[in-house]
């Protein structure tokens, strides 16, 4: 299971093994952090949406009528919480962990025997250094969603001030 493209250093000692798999675990345990954060800013995203819609929402269309205004407002808070959706929707392709069943099948138990814990140190960094890259570019997305849902949210403010104002 050795990482292709990469071999290992003529200088290299355990400790430098060591070390690089601490560094890619920390890594994948930061980001993991990162995606977890971006989850809850995203509920907390869409209940100030909710509010903003039952506060405004409900002055502004008390009498009934629907401005265009009112629309954007709309439009908007549907658009967050589309935004949201996108965030918080369960995604089961991202890799923070190994499989412990495939960990023990091709380090531990494998017809050539254990590998050296050192060796299983290094090639463990390289696949969690890819598991960072793949994760990386799904954690792109979903902060763009997240962004995107907050530019939502300021719009859909601004119109339901402006339709409010229109009324008045």
């Amino acid at each position: 299971m050795q990482a292709r493209g990469v071999s290992a250093g003529p200088d290299a000692t355990p400790a430098h093994y060591e070390l690089a798999y601490d560094e890619a675990k920390r890594a994948l345990d930061a980001q993991e952090s990162v995606v977890n954060e971006l989850r809850t800013r995203s509920g907390i995203l869409i209940a100030a949406a909710a509010i903003t819609t039952s506060f405004f929402g409900g002055r502004a269309l008390a009498d009934g009528a629907v401005g265009t205004a009112g629309w954007l407002a709309i439009a908007a808070f549907g658009l967050v919480g589309a935004s949201v959706l996108a965030v918080l929707w369960p995604r089961t392709d991202w890799t923070f962990t190994v499989n412990a069943e495939r960990f023990i099948a091709t380090y531990v138990e494998s017809v050539d025997g254990a590998l050296p814990v050192p060796d299983i140190h290094r090639d463990l960094a390289l696949h969690m250094s890819a598991s960072y890259v793949g994760n990386a570019q799904q954690l792109r997305l979903l902060t763009i969603a997240f962004r995107l849902g907050a530019i939502f949210l300021v719009g859909e403010v601004i119109a339901w001030v402006v339709d409010i104002g229109d009324r008045t």
